[in-house]
């Protein structure tokens, strides 16, 4: 079997020989922070003779194993050079960190790398940090497959006998670059920034450890609109007011022989012969009349659409579409810009559009217990409702297959609508098709982001955290790990 590591371990060991390994590490982060980290390692042709397995083709099963997508050994474009490329996608920003370790092994060359998610108004900000640290010890690549090589100890030579080795030194044997692609243009601690892309350049020999850390913001417009519009609507209602009023005292002034219209004037000291009383109004006491599912993570076993299931679907059929081309599509189709047949001409598929989005629909599984949890509600007299950020053509292909159309009620899909959770529009819509008040509402989901803009609007909250899932660090919303103990938990605590 071939493992990363001991790719790395064997062209590192090679380098003796004077000759050239160039490696890139491309990360890239969507907007919902998943992700791809893709290793593109390009061997000179002295390497190449040393190890022929490189152009005769490698082993590769323990990389698909353990998620990897592993293409060539190929060509390069000019000279003897060959080519392989391993990406793996992850599905949260607390993944990162591992998918790195896989590369290099844990406490080796990327350390304490985090991607941080802040949300404003119609504002989405990406805050990636960590460290490149090249001066770590070969000890740390001792991997036992290697005693073949004839080395004494895990690589057989000090970082000084290799250059010594190679008659140069290392910095011209080995160049790593780390690519880093954010959401919009970004800004970064390196002068090599190019649109959503910063670019480091890490040298075997630098004293010290290269830190990483890059910007940016994507800023959503929709919510913006709705809230211009918003205030153009209250400035009409006053408006209107206003003439309402000059009406009225007109009227009254062409009546003055209606005793109902006169007006006593008064000195401003002088006390009414009757006290007024006004009447505080009375708060309303909130009822629950309505439960809103997520449908990804929730209502599906699966909160990740992109990372855990588009992209392993579109790279299967052979699309060579970019991690942020792949986003930014799905996005477009989620926001009803682009029809789901679109978006696979978008992705470079060819196949018929039909046949593609049922294959790829009928990777959805529904959440154990969920159907019994939903006519449990009907039960107790409450409507149900499923918001989700999806295609229109998916979202009805996924409801017919499950036939949920019979059990939910209400259904609320950002390609509909065309704004996108959590944004407030979208939550306003939400309240509008259903008649019900956000008081008298309870969202069950996954994001925190979508529960802390449910909360804001006055709606109750909960957090579903499957069994055996990683508890968030902080979260104010209580937690439900499952539909039968959010029966119990409500039959407690009334």
């Amino acid at each position: 079997m071939v493992s990363l590591r001991r790719l790395v371990v064997v062209f590192v060991a090679l380098l003796a020989t004077a000759c050239q390994v160039d490696a890139v590490v491309d990360i890239e982060v969507t907007e919902d922070g998943s992700g791809l980290v893709r290793l593109t390692t390009a061997f000179d042709e002295e390497i190449v003779e040393a190890a022929p397995e490189l152009r005769e083709g490698l082993r590769v099963d323990d990389l698909a194993a353990a998620g990897w997508t592993v293409e060539g050994p190929r060509a390069a474009e000019t000279g003897g050079a060959v080519v392989v490329t391993a990406s793996k996608p992850y599905s949260s920003p607390d993944l990162l960190q591992r998918v790195l370790d896989e590369i290099a092994g844990p406490n080796g060359l990327f350390t304490d790398f985090d991607v941080v998610r802040e949300r404003s108004f119609a504002r989405t900000t990406y805050t990636f940090s960590g460290t490149v640290d090249p001066s770590i010890s070969l000890e740390t690549f001792g991997d036992e497959t290697l005693t073949g090589l004839g080395l004494d100890g895990p690589l057989g030579l000090t970082l000084a006998e290799l250059e010594a080795a190679a008659g140069r030194p290392l910095d011209e044997t080995v160049n790593l670059t780390v690519n880093v692609q954010l959401p919009e243009n970004v800004e970064a601690n390196t002068n090599l920034i190019d649109g959503m892309t910063a670019t480091y350049e890490v040298r075997p020999t630098d004293p010290l450890p290269t830190t990483i850390d890059v910007r940016s913001s994507v800023e959503d417009r929709l919510p913006r609109i709705w809230a211009a519009v918003a205030l153009v609507a209250i400035a009409l209602l006053a408006t209107l007011l206003v003439f309402r009023v000059l009406a009225s005292l007109a009227g009254r002034r062409g009546n003055p022989e209606r005793d109902d219209d006169k007006v006593e004037m008064r000195r401003p000291d002088k006390r009414p012969t009757e006290p007024q009383t006004a009447t505080a109004p009375r708060e309303r006491t909130p009822r629950l009349e309505l439960v809103v599912l997520d449908a990804r993570g929730v209502l599906y076993d699966e909160a990740n659409d992109i990372g855990a299931r588009l992209v392993p679907f579109v790279r299967s059929r052979g699309s060579k579409a970019s991690l942020q081309e792949i986003n930014d599509a799905f996005r477009a189709a989620s926001l009803g810009r682009l029809s789901t047949s679109e978006l696979w001409a978008e992705l470079g598929l060819d196949a018929d559009p039909g046949e593609l989005d049922l294959g790829y629909t009928t990777e959805f599984r529904l959440r154990d217990g969920v159907l019994d949890f939903i006519d449990r509600l009907h039960e107790r007299g409450l409507r149900v409702a499923v918001i989700t950020n999806n295609a229109v053509g998916w979202s009805k292909a996924i409801r017919a297959r499950f036939d949920l159309d019979a059990r939910v009620d209400t259904w609320v899909v950002s390609g509909e609508i065309g704004t996108r959770k959590p944004d407030a529009a979208f939550f306003e819509a939400l309240r509008r098709m259903t008649g019900v008040e956000f008081a008298d509402s309870l969202l069950i989901d996954d994001q925190i982001d979508d529960l802390d803009m449910a909360r804001s609007l006055g709606m109750t909250t909960a957090m579903f955290v499957p069994s055996g899932a990683q508890l968030p660090s902080s979260s104010p919303h209580p937690v439900v790990h499952g539909f039968d103990s959010f029966f119990v938990r409500r039959q407690t605590t009334a």
